[in-house]
């Protein structure tokens, strides 16, 4: 065997280190050759969802799970639709509204043109009979007057 080739190790030689990694990892910028690296998944880090705590009566309540654009895009079309179909509710009501106004004075009407209908008759029979009376009355004074 022939010890005098350099490039193998000797068992008692220190072999150096590959420097280590900055702080802040550039997944852009490439890596030192023969370097472990692997480009991450995804974009944006999510963490990964709690359980939901059970509350107690006396712990007071948790603050609401930060806004993100797609929930604050989430929460505007809900106010878009709660505001479209209020309007359509708001149009609608007073449709029907006015029917239902209509409807009521209808029958309204209805009853007190019976309850007036109701009272001249009423009326129109006590004068009747009042004048019959006095034109049975006025007869028969003119014909006792004539027999005497």
């Amino acid at each position: 065997m022939n010890h005098d080739d350099n490039s193998i190790p000797l068992l008692t030689e220190v072999i150096p280190l590959a420097p280590a990694a900055p702080a802040a990892l550039d997944y852009a910028a490439p890596m030192q050759p023969g370097a472990f690296h692997t480009q991450p998944a995804a974009t944006h880090y999510q963490a990964p969802a709690a359980a939901t705590p059970v509350m107690s009566p006396m712990a007071p309540p948790s603050p609401p799970p930060p806004v993100t654009p797609a929930a604050e895009q989430y929460r505007q079309w809900e106010q878009e639709i709660r505001e479209n179909v209020l309007q359509s509710l708001l149009e609608r009501v007073d449709t029907v509204l006015h029917q239902h106004l209509q409807d009521q004075m209808a029958l309204a009407l209805d009853h007190l043109s019976d309850i007036v209908m109701q009272r001249v008759r009423e009326g129109l029979r006590d004068a009747l009979a009042e004048t019959v009376e006095r034109a049975v009355a006025e007869e028969m004074a003119r014909f006792s007057s004539s027999k005497k």
